[in-house]
C-alpha cells in the first residue's frame, strides 16, 4: 500500500502534466515574439512585400493565442495584394495609352507628309518625315516600339517608291 503522501506527490504531478500539456497545446504566448511577428508583418507590407508579409502572418498566429491581434493581418494583407495588383493593372494600362498614344502622332505625321504638294514629296522630305516618326518609339517598352517600328517601316516603305520618281 501506498501511504497518503505518495498519493498526493503523484497527484501533483499529474496534475502539473496535465497543465504543462495544456499550456503547450495553448501555444504558450510570448508577448515580445507575438507583437514582433506582428510589427515584421506590417513593416512587409509597408515595403509593398506580401509575400515576406504572409510568412510572418504565419508566425504570429503560431506565436501568438490572441487572434483578435494576428486576425486583422490577413485583411491587411488580401488589401495590400489588391492595391498592387491594381497599380500593376494601372501601370500597364498607362504604358499601352501611351503607346497608342505614339502611334497615333506617328499616323499624324505620315498623314502630313502625305498631304505635301506633290513636287514637295521628295525623298528628302520622306526621310525627315521618317525620322519624325521613328521618334515616337523613345521611352517605350520594347513590344510597344516594335509595333510602331513596323508601322513606320510600312508607311515609308508605301512612300518610298513615289518620293524616288
Amino acid at each position: 500500500m501506498t501511504s497518503f503522501d505518495d498519493r498526493l506527490r503523484r497527484g501533483l504531478l499529474g496534475a502539473a502534466c496535465v497543465l504543462s500539456a495544456l499550456g503547450a497545446a495553448a501555444g504558450c504566448v510570448d508577448k515580445e515574439k507575438c507583437d514582433e511577428a506582428i510589427r515584421v508583418t506590417r513593416d512587409a507590407l509597408s515595403k509593398d512585400q506580401p509575400d515576406l508579409a504572409r510568412q510572418w502572418r504565419d508566425r504570429a498566429w503560431k506565436i501568438c493565442n490572441d487572434s483578435t491581434q494576428t486576425s486583422p493581418l490577413d485583411k491587411e494583407i488580401t488589401d495590400k495584394e489588391a492595391e498592387l495588383a491594381k497599380r500593376v493593372t494601372d501601370a500597364a494600362k498607362q504604358t499601352a495609352d501611351a503607346a497608342q498614344q505614339r502611334l497615333n502622332q506617328a499616323t499624324s505625321v505620315w498623314k502630313t507628309y502625305d498631304s505635301l504638294d506633290e513636287k514637295d514629296r521628295t525623298a528628302a522630305k520622306l526621310d525627315q518625315f521618317k525620322a519624325s516618326a521613328e521618334r515616337m518609339t523613345q521611352g517605350l517598352p520594347p513590344e510597344y516600339a516594335k509595333q510602331i517600328e513596323e508601322y513606320n517601316a510600312q508607311q515609308y516603305g508605301r512612300r518610298a517608291a513615289a518620293a524616288k520618281k
